[in-house]
C-alpha cells in the first residue's frame, strides 16, 4: 500500500506539500498540485480520510469513557459503536474512566477532549448518571447522548431500550407456559436497568391478576457469574422450589443453569431459565438460553444519528427527546412448559 512519502518522492515534493494538497491548501500552486495528484493516481494512493478530517477539524470525533471495557454490556456497546462509526465515518475515541473517585479528574478529561478533538460524547451506565462529569462536559459545550440513564437530563437526549417492558414480556412468556412459581435474580442495585427489570417482572403478575412472588423468590445479584451462582443456590434450595427463574442478565442465567445441572435438575423439564442481553454466553451454554436481545447496533446507530445531526452548539430545551429502541425476545431451549407439581 502506497504512503504519503511514496507520493512525495514520485512527485518530487515534500510530504508536507502532499498533505497540503490533500487538505486543499490554496498556497500550493497549480503545476505542483497537478504533479501530486498525478502521483496519487499512478500509485493508487488512498488517503486516510478519517485522519484528514480530524486534522481539518470537520470530523465528528465521538468520545466514550469506559469503566470496564471487558465487561459484558460496555464491551458489546463498544463493539456496536465501532461498527456504527465505520458506517457513518465517525472517529471513535476511547478512554478509561472510573467514577466515584474523591476528586473529579478534570484535567485528565480535558486533555482527552482536547487531544482527540472531541466534539461529542456517549455516556454509558453508570457514567450517564454521574453529575460531575456531565456538568464538566456541559461547561465545555460538548454534545452528549446518554445511554439508558436512570432519569432524563434536560441538557442531553437519551437512547434507551425499554428494560421494564422487556422484563414484563419475559414474565408474560413464562406465565403463558403455565409457570406459577417464578423467581427472579435481580441485577446490581446501583444500576437503573436492574430496578426497571425487577419492576417489569412484578408488573406482569399485576397485569395477569396474580399475586407477586414472595420475597424469598427474589434473590439479589451483581450482574456477574459468581453472584448468579449464589442466588441460584438460594432459590433452588427453597422448600417450594421455583419452576422458572428469570435472571436479570445472561451471566447470572448461565450460572443458574450450572447450579441446576449440579443439583440434577433437567432444563427445561424441571426448571426453565431466562436471561437478558443475548450475550455470547447465551448461545454457548447448554441448553441455549431464552433471553432478551439488546439492540446494541441499533442503539449505536441512533446515537450517532443524533450527534451527527446536532449543530455547533448543544441544543438546550426544557425536555430532551428520549429515543426508545425495540428489543426482541429470543426463545431457545432453556424454557418449556411448567412441570406438574
Amino acid at each position: 500500500m502506497s504512503t504519503i512519502y511514496d507520493v512525495a518522492e514520485l512527485a518530487g515534493v515534500s510530504a508536507k506539500t502532499v498533505s497540503r494538497v490533500l487538505n486543499d491548501d490554496p498556497a500550493v500552486k497549480g503545476p505542483t498540485r497537478d504533479r501530486v495528484r498525478d502521483a496519487m493516481t499512478r500509485l493508487d494512493y488512498r488517503p486516510n480520510s478519517q485522519a484528514r478530517s480530524l486534522r481539518r477539524g470537520d470530523n465528528k470525533s465521538v468520545g466514550m469513557l469506559l469503566e470496564d471495557p471487558a465487561g459484558g454490556y460496555q464491551g458489546r456497546f463498544h463493539h456496536a459503536m465501532l461498527v456504527a462509526s465505520m458506517e457513518t465515518r465517525n472517529h471513535l475515541a476511547i478512554e478509561l474512566f472510573t467514577p466515584g473517585r474523591s476528586d473529579f479528574p478534570r484535567e485528565d478529561i480535558a486533555h482527552f477532549v482536547a487531544d482527540a478533538q472531541i466534539k461529542a460524547m456517549v455516556l454509558l451506565p453508570p457514567l450517564c448518571d454521574y453529575g460531575p462529569l456531565k456538568s464538566f462536559l456541559k461547561d465545555q459545550g460538548i454534545h452528549c447522548v446518554l445511554i439508558s440513564p436512570t432519569t432524563p437530563d434536560d441538557h442531553y437526549p437519551s437512547v434507551n431500550m425499554d428494560d421494564r417492558k422487556a422484563a414484563r414480556d419475559v414474565t408474560d412468556y413464562l406465565l403463558s407456559l403455565g409457570h406459577r412459581r417464578i423467581a427472579h435474580i435481580a441485577g446490581h442495585p446501583d444500576h437503573a436497568a436492574a430496578f426497571l427489570r425487577r419492576q417489569g417482572f412484578n408488573e406482569a403478575f399485576d397485569a395477569a391478576g396474580r399475586p407477586r412472588p414472595a420475597k424469598d423468590y427474589v434473590a439479589e445479584g451483581l450482574f456477574n457469574f459468581k453472584s448468579g451462582i449464589e442466588a441460584a443456590e438460594k432459590l433452588l434450595s427453597l422448600k417450594e422450589r421455583p419452576t422458572a427463574i428469570f435472571a436479570a442478565n445472561d451471566e447470572m442465567a448461565a450460572a443458574t443453569c450450572s447450579v441446576a445441572h449440579k443439583m440434577g435438575l433437567r432444563i427445561p423439564e424441571d426448571l426453565s431459565v431466562v436471561g437478558f442481553d443475548d450475550a455470547p454466553i447465551a448461545s454457548a451454554v447448554w441448553p441455549a438460553l431464552t433471553t432478551v436481545r439488546q439492540p446494541y447496533l441499533d442503539m449505536a446507530k441512533r446515537t450517532l444519528q443524533i450527534l451527527n445531526a446536532a449543530g455547533d452548539a448543544p441544543h438546550r430545551s426544557d425536555v430532551q427527546e428520549r429515543h426508545i429502541i425495540a428489543h426482541e425476545l429470543v426463545i431457545r431451549e432453556s424454557t418449556g412448559p411448567a412441570p406438574a407439581v
